[in-house]
């Protein structure tokens, strides 16, 4: 009994020490949870300041960028300039845009983002301001060099901050919510544009432009934060928050930062070179397809204003209209084309990748919107038909658009993703100074049917090159919910 009753009493001061062990820990706990939740409310706050300066900041580089193209119907009236030289001013814009944004992506990893962002910014607006005061043809062509130039470096910045700051489990949509910044800014600017031009000439359009390009740059450079540990916040891109990064190809490969070929055709892992990189076929069906959407949608952009002008006999006010609702269309083509590809990336089983498959969808909306410019329209119809066809262009042209660079970033080993989205962009921007000269050569050649017919062949081209080469994809290894 003596024993049973020591026995008892050992086992209540067991079961009280360990109640008492508990009860310290529970009192520990809260204090880290509140210190754990301290955290995670400052980082949600710097990810909101962060992702608002990104968006505000690339609509005005997208503002910047085509302030010269919403002035254009202008200058051609004026025999300031011609069609040719019209043609070359955009084309070296483009060039430079292209090399530049190149370059831009590989100056991301190597200096600052926030910097890169915000004087690239600062240089576009001075180069509108200085646009504003010549009507030298050759300073012209000069100057829209140096924007373009400058503008290569908005983008590659953008991206770098966003792997930063943002899971990678819903990078698709975060992508193209601020891939939409570009269309928000393209569906206000080309009326505020026309406003300004018909009321105070184009020469204040270009100063406007450039004076909100310079003010949102020292914005930018003050609110933006290139990684959240200089803050000394935890790492929002890791799996677990505050957890490391994995550091093993195993590990990367298991967190779908590695990724594989559907057919056992060709493997990629994080030992994968430059070279291998070079060399991927999938890389280059890739460029194809994003070369030949930036081309119409670049073309559209730049000389859709003029062709309803010119050919179905608008007034600038109404070319502006159909301008502005391709950039709507485009906003929510954008970001629908990421959130539904990030859905069904993982779900739908498929042979090929998903997204590129969604991709040829948004293409032959394109396609069958391009064929509605060239034969349909006429003089008579309605402006809201107009409008709608604008609507129905920029919604399956910015579709593709988004997804083509998340596919880039994401089929790719984590050391290479960077430089296969410059590369795919370079491809792209290909297309945008093929948009510029060449395309106003076919057009006094050809007339503006013969551009349009080119550029819906050449969407039912990528819609063929992407359905038969599906053996060729790679495909993202998708994290488990």
């Amino acid at each position: 009994m003596k024993r049973s009753s020591s026995g008892v009493k050992a086992g209540h001061s067991s079961r009280s020490d360990g109640g008492h062990v508990s009860a310290k820990k529970q009192a520990v706990l809260p204090g880290k949870q509140a210190k754990h939740g301290g955290k995670q409310d400052l980082l949600l706050a710097y990810q909101r300041t962060v992702f608002t300066a990104l968006f505000l900041g690339y609509a005005c580089y997208t503002y910047n960028r085509k302030s010269v193209s919403y002035a254009l119907p202008t200058l051609l009236a004026s025999g300031l300039v011609t069609t040719s030289s019209v043609g070359i001013i955009s084309s070296c814009q483009n060039t430079a845009y292209a090399i530049s944004k190149f370059l831009g992506g590989v100056l991301s990893d190597k200096i600052s983002a926030r910097l890169l962002f915000s004087v690239g910014l600062g240089m576009s607006g001075g180069t509108a301001l200085l646009f504003s005061r010549t009507e030298n043809l050759y300073i012209w062509a000069l100057l829209w060099f140096l924007n373009g130039f400058a503008q290569g470096a908005g983008w590659p910045a953008c991206a770098k901050l966003l792997k930063k700051w943002f899971s990678p489990a819903n990078f698709g949509t975060w992508w193209s919510v601020l891939t939409a910044s570009s269309n928000v800014s393209g569906t206000v600017s080309p009326l505020l544009s026309a406003y300004v031009i018909v009321n105070h000439g184009w020469g204040a359009s270009l100063i406007l432009a450039g004076l909100v390009s310079v003010i949102m740059a020292g914005l930018t450079l003050v609110a933006l934060v290139d990684d959240p540990a200089l803050v000394h916040l935890p790492d929002p891109t890791a799996e677990v928050v505050g957890s490391p990064r994995p550091s093993s190809p195993k590990k990367d490969r298991q967190n779908g930062n590695g990724n594989k070929n559907n057919n056992n055709n060709s493997s990629t892992n994080n030992q994968m070179t430059v070279g291998e990189l070079a060399a991927s076929p999938f890389l280059w069906i890739v460029c194809l397809c994003y070369m030949v959407v930036f081309c119409s949608k670049t073309a559209v952009s730049d000389w859709g204003q003029i062709y309803l002008m010119e050919e179905l006999g608008r007034t600038q006010m109404q070319a502006s209209q159909f301008t502005s609702a391709m950039e709507t269309g485009g906003f929510f083509g954008g970001i629908l084309a990421g959130i539904v590809t990030d859905r069904i990336a993982s779900k739908l089983k498929i042979r090929g990748n998903p997204r590129l498959i969604v991709a040829s969808v948004f293409m032959l909306a394109c396609a069958v919107g391009l064929h509605l410019l060239n034969y349909i329209l006429t003089i008579s119809t309605s402006q809201i038909f107009v409008s709608s066809v604008g609507f129905l262009l920029g919604a399956s042209m910015f579709g593709p658009i988004s997804i083509y660079g998340i596919v880039a970033s994401e089929s790719f080993p984590a050391h290479l993703s960077g430089t296969a989205h410059a590369v795919v962009a370079l491809a792209a921007n290909v297309g945008a100074v093929v948009a510029g000269w060449p395309l106003s050569w076919v057009a006094k050649t050809f007339s503006w049917s013969g551009v349009f017919l080119l550029l819906e062949t050449l969407a039912a081209a990528s819609i063929v090159l992407i359905v038969f080469t599906r053996r060729l994809h790679l495909t993202a290894k998708q994290k488990k919910a």
